[in-house]
């Protein structure tokens, strides 16, 4: 697949990093299983970024402190040694250090670089998770760390140069989330694979299985990672012994002030506790926090308001046709604004209240992917339009 520098679709995004497997054979032999290198090139990949793209935003781009580190040989580098002492980046001491042996890291670079952001929304649907980038550029024959483990799945694509890959063994378990490496505790286990990623090449490495990449030969090496920042089934059963507990009064009530102290009442404080995880059983509610758990989704992912500001500079007409931009997330819900029973259009920093009346007919029209005012008719023509405005403001609608 050449990538184009538009709008890249959610199937086109998965097929960059797992082709040729199709997602049923990756999500049924590879995905939270074992590593898969793809050895199928994709040129065009710097489209997405390319060592111009950093040297530009190195020189010219807003660097706070948390825009950027650095590392060698396996150890991170203190910030001092790339930083003012008032915090500032020393632009100079990055390309220092770099061309010392030092791996240069720009994490979280898709909340900057437009390009990545819309990579990084376009697999969100596809993994159900929020997805994120971290970048590496490090020099001829150098490593930024050592052996180790990542407490989510990631993605790697190879933008430029090449990186000799270590794979060892797995943890029994895939670890939770902020369960990371600790080098004094952690067996990585026996190496299993070596190979050379190659330019335009893409890897997919499990949680939880330990790794290390140097870089290849005599150029300098710049890959993306693609985190997957899965939620799993404990949070989830957390989130629903916490929506259960709502309608349990005695979850409210304080621990017994002797909990801690007085074990001959032991006998009936776990027979309590017995008797509350049964109630938390019989009244935790799949579909009540299925709701919160998609809730939450749509209001955690990024905001995309590329052309809304344009859009906004001159009255929308009522013929002005707008589509539902991509990989953006929003749901329907019910709703007791003020108390009153309705429905509501659920968006990043926006839940509006609807009326029965214009739900079903806006619900309709942005499941159809186009919309424009006079599609709809309705009496109160007032509400309309500033829910149609407010959805232009939030990135929903986008102008055809």
């Amino acid at each position: 697949m050449q990538l184009q520098t538009g709008s890249i679709s959610s199937s086109d995004a998965l097929d960059l990093l797992i082709a040729p497997l199709s997602p049923e054979e990756f999500f049924r032999d590879y995905y939270e299983r074992k590593y898969f290198h793809s050895t199928q090139k994709h040129p065009g990949m710097e489209n997405l970024l390319s060592i111009d793209r950093i040297d530009e935003i190195i020189a010219d781009s807003e660097l706070p402190p948390t825009a950027i580190s650095m590392a060698k040989s396996g150890r991170s580098i203190d910030p001092a040694e790339y930083t003012f002492p008032d915090g500032i980046v020393d632009r100079g001491a990055v390309l220092d250090n770099f061309r010392d042996g030092s791996t240069i890291i720009l994490p979280q670079l898709h909340f900057a670089d437009g390009k990545l952001y819309e990579f990084c929304l376009s697999l969100e649907q596809a993994f159900g998770s929020r997805t994120q980038t971290n970048i590496y550029m490090t020099p001829p024959g150098e490593h930024g760390f050592g052996v180790h483990f990542d407490d989510h799945d990631v993605f790697v694509l190879q933008v430029a140069g090449a990186k000799d890959w270590e794979i060892y063994g797995d943890r029994e378990t895939l670890p939770f989330r902020g369960e990371g490496f600790n080098k004094d505790r952690d067996d990585t286990g026996k190496l299993r694979a070596q190979f050379v990623l190659e330019e335009g090449q893409c890897l997919y490495v499990p949680r939880g299985t330990a790794h290390r990449a140097l870089t290849h030969g005599d150029e300098p090496s710049l890959h993306i990672t693609v985190g997957i920042l899965t939620q799993t089934w404990a949070d989830f059963m957390l989130e629903a012994v916490a929506e259960a507990s709502l309608r349990i009064p005695e979850m409210r009530h304080s621990l017994p002030r002797d909990l801690f102290f007085n074990r001959g009442n032991g006998p009936e404080y776990k027979a309590m506790f017995e008797r509350l995880a049964r109630e938390i059983a019989d009244k935790a509610s799949f579909e009540a926090t299925l709701t919160a758990f998609s809730g939450n989704f749509v209001r955690q992912q990024g905001g995309r308001v590329r052309g809304g500001l344009k859009a906004l500079c001159k009255p929308i007409g009522p013929d002005d046709r707008f589509r539902v931009r991509d990989h953006i997330l929003y749901s329907f819900e019910d709703s007791t604004e003020d108390g009153q029973d309705g429905k509501q259009i659920v968006l990043l920093g926006a839940s509006m209240p609807l009326s029965d009346e214009l739900a079903a007919q806006l619900q309709e029209r942005i499941a159809a992917g186009s919309v424009a005012k006079s599609d709809f008719k309705v009496s109160d023509t007032e509400e309309m339009e500033d829910v149609f405005g407010s959805l232009v403001a939030y990135g929903l609608l986008v102008r055809d």
